[in-house]
């Protein structure tokens, strides 16, 4: 059986960091990508009002480092913190490592070039001072300098460096691990601003809506987000459980977890009709509130299920 094929994700990182596997490894789909890496488990909830910035509130080196090693990538990274833009010697380290990766016929992956979310680039020219780059608003040219002063004022850039032997096993292992402990740990080191992950993710949702502060823009991108990704996470373990070289009690377990995966991905649907992005719907009008509330404990509950079998999956692929 062939692989599972979806070219287009909610998700820019996991688009991004795609969109530049795919030169070293070609049959490499975004499915695998998105499993991989681990971001059709995720789910990142701001407890208060479900802003907008959840899906990409995390340490993206911290975590794109562990998903490209899934696949067999080692990556460099530089990122700037706190809202700074980048010094001149970071600015020129960042272009020297974007070129580096170019020359080598790699897309490097960006932060915040058009809008705040991931892209690549994929060219410069040295001589007019600008990449050719391409994130979910725009594919043109960027100035040197716009990088890491973007609306946001934050430089990151990450590049794929070394190409590693890994197994289909510790792949999924690696996979595995990643989805587990973002369901059960948290992976914030502040309590301020209280942005949740995982099983609480869902909990801080539910929070939100009892308190009828949600954001009509945030929560809808919030929920095709994370809906998107729960659809990937069905065909990534679809794809799975058809694995030759994945042993039969796994493959049984993963065909379980597919189902379980489109059931929450069903669930998460109902919350992108009621509140479509970007208009938002009604989210704090109290019925609509309500029906949300029952459709998140409901998505709750089958993750927690979820999660489960994906513990039993990782005892047996020891």
């Amino acid at each position: 059986m062939g692989k599972s094929v979806m070219t287009e994700s909610w998700s820019s990182a996991a688009t991004a960091l795609y969109g530049a596997c795919v030169y070293v490894k070609e049959k490499l789909s975004l499915v695998e990508v998105m499993g991989y890496t681990g971001h059709a488990f995720r789910i990142n909830i701001h407890a208060d009002t479900v802003d907008v910035a959840g899906p990409t509130a995390y340490d993206w080196e911290k975590f794109f480092t562990k998903g490209l090693m899934n696949l067999g990538f080692t990556c460099k990274a530089i990122r700037t913190k706190d809202f700074i833009p980048p010094t001149p010697e970071e600015l020129t380290k960042a272009i020297s490592l974007v070129q580096d990766s170019i020359d080598k016929g790699i897309p490097a992956v960006a932060w915040d070039m058009f809008i705040p979310e991931f892209g690549n680039i994929y060219g410069y020219d040295d001589d007019k001072k600008v990449f050719m780059a391409k994130d979910p608003k725009a594919d043109g040219h960027l100035q040197y300098e716009k990088l890491g002063r973007g609306e946001i004022h934050e430089l990151f850039v990450l590049t794929i460096d070394k190409q590693l032997e890994v197994t289909e096993t510790e792949m999924l292992k690696g996979a595995l691990e990643l989805a587990v402990d973002h369901a059960y740990n948290r992976e914030h080191e502040f309590p301020n601003p209280p942005f949740e992950n995982g099983i609480k993710g869902y909990e801080a949702w539910i929070h939100a809506f009892q308190k009828q502060k949600v954001s009509d823009f945030g929560n809808a991108y919030n929920a095709a987000v994370v809906h998107d990704a729960r659809k990937f996470a069905a065909l990534f373990f679809e794809d799975i459980s058809h694995k030759e070289s994945i042993n039969d009690d796994v493959r049984h377990l993963a065909k379980q977890t597919s189902q379980k995966y489109g059931e929450i991905a069903e669930h998460l649907n109902q919350l992108v009709r009621m509140f479509p992005f970007p208009q938002g719907g009604n989210p704090n009008d109290p019925l609509e509130a309500k029906r949300a509330i029952e459709i998140l404990y409901d998505a709750k509950g089958k993750e927690e299920q979820v999660i489960k079998i994906l513990e039993e999956m990782l005892t047996k692929l020891d």
